[in-house]
């Protein structure tokens, strides 16, 4: 211990590189991060309402299923997001529009300003909010988002009742 206190003080003495401290909680760090970044969105939002709500409001109302997400269904940057694109397929919910929210500060801003959830993925049905992610799980969990899916899309024959894939 001694040894690398010395070697700490003489480094920075010298100019040298001294030992990197971490923060005591990251997960306090990452949340607060978090909070910023939500609060900048609405920021943002606010000084162009007009033009961000009149686009997404026509995206909602023009779609029956929309998630607005960390990323896109094929790339989704969070594991909330990960995990309510895996539900949403394993119920069928097709079609089903996504929104990167990372897309443009001003794209959170309007979903969460809509909502009052600062947390995505929320999911929008028929126009409406519906759930965010902690909503999503507990309709998951009961079996009740399998009412937003469709029975055309699903397999027959071998595999009859699950997700389309391929047999090699």
């Amino acid at each position: 211990m001694l040894a690398r206190a010395a070697w700490r003080r003489a480094g920075a003495a010298l100019g040298g590189p001294a030992l990197r401290g971490f923060a005591a909680s990251p997960l306090e760090s990452t949340a607060k991060l978090y909070e910023e970044i939500v609060d900048k969105s609405l920021k943002e939002f606010q000084a162009n309402e007009k033009t961000v709500s009149a686009d997404l409001d026509a995206e909602i109302s023009s779609s029956k299923v929309v998630l607005f997400m960390e990323g896109t269904p094929d790339a989704p940057k969070s594991e909330p997001s990960l995990n309510a694109v895996k539900m949403l397929t394993e119920a069928q919910v097709v079609p089903m529009t996504s929104v990167n929210v990372l897309a443009h500060p001003a794209i959170l801003g309007y979903t969460v300003s809509k909502t009052q959830k600062r947390r995505t993925p929320h999911l929008y049905v028929n126009g409406s909010f519906y759930a965010d992610y902690d909503g999503l799980m507990s309709q998951h969990t009961s079996g009740q988002l399998k009412k937003l899916g469709t029975e055309a899309t699903k397999s027959t024959g071998t595999i009859g009742g699950e997700l389309p894939i391929a047999t090699y």
